[in-house]
């Protein structure tokens, strides 16, 4: 009687295995599917809205004139300015965090490449 049950737990086991593999093909060749607008929309608009965010918090304890004045005191850099330039430097962060996060997440390619015996 135990040696039945262990194997039923191998097969149990074995199952699982095969659905979650299954779930993730599924899941991969979805993402693989999507329009490339959405591709790209699903790293430029989550990248945009928290910079936007970063800024908003940023500027409300740092004021753009006095952050001028200490980085670059010999240039005159209006408040809009300075919004504008942290913004996009924020963006900059953040599109590039979330490019690395979808070249991460992508599919594995399906043929691996072939081994060299040596």
């Amino acid at each position: 009687m135990g040696a039945r049950a262990i194997e039923g737990d191998r097969d149990d086991t074995a199952r699982a295995d095969d659905t979650v593999s299954t779930r993730r093909a599924a899941e991969s060749d979805h993402i693989a599917h999507l329009p490339r607008s959405a591709r790209i929309g699903a790293i430029v608009w989550p990248s945009f809205f928290a910079a936007g965010i970063a800024t908003m918090v940023f500027f409300a304890i740092v004021d753009p004139i006095e952050l001028a004045e200490m980085t670059w005191p010999h240039a005159s850099v209006s408040r809009e300015a300075g919004y504008t330039i942290c913004f996009f430097m924020f963006w900059a962060c953040t599109f590039s965090s979330s490019w690395f996060t979808a070249l991460l997440c992508r599919p594995p390619d399906d043929d691996p490449p072939p081994r060299t015996e040596s």
